[in-house]
């Protein structure tokens, strides 16, 4: 009698670890850099096209492979990193599953040219969905070079679930920078669709992080170093004026590995409160350097996340070293930190001798009040030209407008008339309101009501070309990351219908002319990197369309704003507008905006409750 356990075949095999080593292009391109990296490569390019869906290329001067070599690094956990188990805790390379390859190979079609220095001929391989169509032997210099094209060719459905390239490009462009910072004597290229985006030459690290994070603010990080027998920290604390609205500009890095890490987060976090809003994230670039036995970087294939042995320890020296490092620069003149009066005080209530440390819970927290870095800007006209900003859009006949608000006229008259009639409501803390409707009772939770209202508002608005813009005073200039620029070019036209009025200045810059005025006096850099953040997080992986994609996050960000504190009338609105539609129940993402408690469940609950 057979069973009915049986061996996958490798391609299968392959293909089902591709799905956690490949999740999208930027892991691929994280996998071919710390390669070319381990192979001591001295200048690196990087070659992309549309978002690397098309093509992934990686050309380094490294060591290369030799013709055995060649066939050998795309076979499954083929590798020349480790021997045994024991070499995990010893590593001084990126790579050492040797996974990264095979699963690469297994859902692209891939070709590689190689060559080492002593040998006159390099080996070319080229493999479609891990099997090898063709190698040989040709001319080419010394290092490597994989090309990787046409990425989840053979998985349709995986494909499917890629993010626009804008977004894609995003992601690769962060990955660049985290090889970047982490490798600053390295020379790396960066080209997107032809043309040359970054070319950072070889400088120290100081310098690197200026290039990559604020070319035009190069006075806004602190370094600190801090060295013991459990961890030695170097690292750039950034000044509380490049706090963001989102963590895309935090890096750790253990032994030159970049990690993410929501415990040391914390650390930091804590100490920047009070020096921030309570809503930014603090920008900081830092180095750590652990005994690899002390450490397991074998937690998941994209190996970016690592087990520390002393993570609490390792969590006090890094929180005391940021804590110096902000005193010796930023010492608030009343700050009553932790109840002491000066901040020096403060850092030296901290205990500095490693050996004597006792376990601190991340979840402590000082109270920190002071904020001396209140961000003065202009103030806006309260004389506008509103027959300019509500005037008609460009490209529309007279007729055409004149149909529209005729439309939205008895639009306007049916919704009026089909209004329902809420006659008693009241609210239930500041999160849900009780009412009657139908002879039922809901229960409305007021955050997602608001959230599905202005979608369909901001929904509208963008499908029927109307905007309104509420013009600035004067004109303001912001600086977004690299990665951001893509992103905001390619929905720069929609945003215009629901009121922004922006423009490309050159470069990472973006110059401010108007917001809708319902985010009238909002920082616009934070408005507009929290629309992007939004955008991103939707744009693909929910299938909701350009349009739906920044309608919600729109949406997102003005139910933040609203929902903190609303009247009787607001509270009236919400209701009125909320039955008057037809999609209420359920938010876009599928969260439940309201619950009704009818007479049976009344029944049941009277009848069948325990006492």
């Amino acid at each position: 009698m057979s069973g009915v356990i049986k061996l996958l075949n490798d391609a299968v095999a392959n293909q089902i670890a591709a799905g956690e080593v490949v999740q999208r292009p930027a892991s691929a391109v994280k996998e071919l850099l710390e390669n070319s990296i381990d192979a001591g490569a001295k200048k690196i390019k990087l070659l992309i096209k549309d978002g690397g869906s098309s093509l992934i290329q990686v050309i380094d001067d490294g060591k290369g492979m030799n013709e055995i070599d060649a066939r050998m690094c795309w076979e499954r956990h083929a590798t020349s990193k480790i021997n045994t188990a024991h070499d995990l805790f010893s590593l001084d390379t990126y790579g050492f599953r040797g996974e990264a390859l095979a699963s690469i190979a297994a859902v692209a079609q891939v070709e590689m040219t190689t060559r080492q220095a002593d040998n006159d001929i390099a080996s070319f391989i080229r493999i479609e969905g891990s099997e090898v169509i063709e190698q040989t032997e040709i001319q080419a210099p010394k290092g490597t070079k994989i090309s990787i094209k046409n990425l989840f060719f053979n998985i349709p459905a995986r494909r499917n679930f890629l993010k626009s390239i804008p977004v894609e490009t995003k992601h690769i462009y962060e990955e660049f920078y985290r090889q970047a910072l982490a490798n600053p004597s390295i020379e790396f290229h960066l080209f997107n669709n032809g043309q040359e985006i970054h070319h950072y030459t070889k400088r120290n690290l100081s310098e690197r992080i200026i290039d990559i994070i604020s070319p035009k603010k190069r006075n806004t990080f602190i370094e600190f170093e801090e060295n013991t027998d459990i961890v030695k920290i170097h690292g750039f604390a950034g000044t509380p004026e490049i706090s963001r609205k989102t963590r895309g500009e935090q890096y750790f890095f253990v032994n030159g590995r970049f990690i993410k890490s929501p415990y040391l987060n914390h650390a930091i976090s804590n100490v920047y409160e009070g020096l921030i809003e309570n809503d930014n994230f603090p920008t900081f670039v830092i180095n750590m350097n652990v005994d690899p036995s002390k450490i397991d970087v074998n937690v998941h294939p994209t190996k970016t996340e690592v087990k520390f042995e002393d993570e609490k320890y390792i969590y006090q020296i890094l929180k005391v070293a940021i804590k110096r490092a902000l005193s010796e620069h930023f010492i608030p003149k009343e700050s009553d930190i932790s109840g002491v009066e000066n901040f020096k005080d403060f850092l030296n209530n901290d205990v500095i001798d490693w050996s004597q440390f006792k376990n601190e819970s991340p979840n402590s927290s000082e109270s920190k009040n002071y904020n001396p870095f209140g961000e003065t800007r202009p103030h806006r006209s309260e004389k506008q030209d509103w027959q300019k900003i509500l005037g008609p859009i460009e490209g529309l006949s007279d007729d055409s407008i004149n149909q529209q608000n005729v439309n939205k006229s008895l639009n306007q008259v049916n919704k009026e008339f089909n209004k329902p009639q809420i006659t008693q409501f009241f609210p239930l803390g500041n999160q849900y309101l009780a009412t009657s409707f139908n002879d039922q009772l809901w229960i409305i939770h007021i955050k997602r009501a608001l959230l599905q209202i202005h979608y369909h508002s901001f929904l509208d608005k963008i499908e029927r070309q109307t905007c309104q813009s509420q013009q600035l005073l004067f004109p303001r200039t912001i600086e977004l990351n690299s990665s951001q620029v893509p992103v905001i070019l390619e929905i720069l036209d929609t945003l215009k219908f629901i009121g922004f009025d922006l423009g490309h200045f050159g470069g990472n810059s973006l110059i401010v002319n108007g917001i809708p005025p319902q985010f009238s006096g909002l920082d616009e850099q934070k408005l507009i990197e929290t629309l992007l953040n939004d955008y991103e997080s939707t744009a693909g992986e929910t299938k909701l369309k350009r349009n739906e994609s920044i309608a919600w996050g729109m949406a997102h960000q003005y139910a933040n704003q609203q929902s903190q504190s609303i009247n009787s009338e607001e509270q009236l609105f919400i209701l009125e507008e909320l039955f008057s539609m037809s999609e209420n129940q359920i938010t876009r993402n599928g969260k439940p905006i309201m619950v009704k408690i009818g007479t049976e469940t009344l029944f049941d609950l009277f009848n069948n409750r325990k006492r």
